[in-house]
């Protein structure tokens, strides 16, 4: 493709994927020590609105779980992707390579 074309260099797709795998892994760090913590309705102390407060905390932190989750997989997926890319890549310019004898 000369100058008008584009260099893809496999080894940063797949340092990038680690990064993005560390950060799905943090994620789910984070959505399980959310899901631990416990609250119940007294927590939210006897004011008029206690029991709204409750009832939103617990829709939120539900909503919560799920956002943690949607983003864990979507991360997941970019990795993969990525590696696939990577793997992609390389076995083409082998095949390249093969067919003009080793590309040297």
């Amino acid at each position: 493709m000369g100058e008008q074309g584009f260099r893809v260099e496999p080894g940063a797709l797949r340092a990038y994927a680690a990064l993005i795998e560390a950060q799905a892994e943090r994620i789910a760090e984070i959505q399980s020590r959310l899901a631990s913590v416990t609250l119940n309705s007294n927590d939210f102390g006897m004011l008029p609105d206690a029991q709204n407060l409750y009832q939103a905390y617990e829709e939120h932190a539900e909503v919560e779980q799920q956002n943690f989750a949607d983003l864990g997989e979507l991360l997941t997926d970019t990795a993969e992707g990525l590696q696939h890319s990577a793997d992609n890549y390389e076995s083409h310019d082998t095949a390249i390579a093969s067919v003009y004898g080793g590309g040297r």
